[in-house]
């Protein structure tokens, strides 16, 4: 009976881990031929087909490693708006830019946990032209 018990302390314990681990989010992106680009800020959008341009954003966000935090249903100020389209234009992804380090994504904001690892803001800057 008390190895029953044990046993059953020992699993009530690893699902309580599990359920209490923080929830990560990875984006499968690759593969897009297109990106559309909004500033929160201006309304200001682009359509990015460079393969180098889509591929350095692309690379730079699936370099970050986000963590779900609060719900965002009752947010709605934002950096920037990023869509990745597929040859067809059917839409891969959507996220929306928050800061250098935190994003929202499915009605949640997730934060990379790295402070050494940010979104590059000023790329997308240089690219609608708010740099200048």
């Amino acid at each position: 009976m008390k190895r029953f018990l044990a046993l059953v302390l020992v699993f009530a314990t690893v699902l309580t881990m599990v359920g209490c681990a923080k929830k990560t989010v990875t984006f499968d992106i690759d593969g897009a031929s297109k990106i559309l680009l909004m500033s929160g800020s201006s309304g200001e959008t682009v359509e990015i087909t460079n393969a180098e341009t889509i591929k350095y954003i692309t690379d730079n966000i699936n370099s970050m490693n986000f963590n779900r935090d609060t719900s965002s249903k009752r947010h709605n100020g934002w950096s920037y708006s990023l869509r990745w389209y597929d040859s067809e234009d059917n839409l891969i992804e959507h996220i929306v830019v928050m800061s250098s380090t935190r994003i929202d994504y499915d009605n949640y904001f997730y934060n990379e946990m790295d402070a050494d690892v940010e979104i590059d803001i000023e790329y997308l800057k240089s690219l609608l032209g708010e740099n200048q």
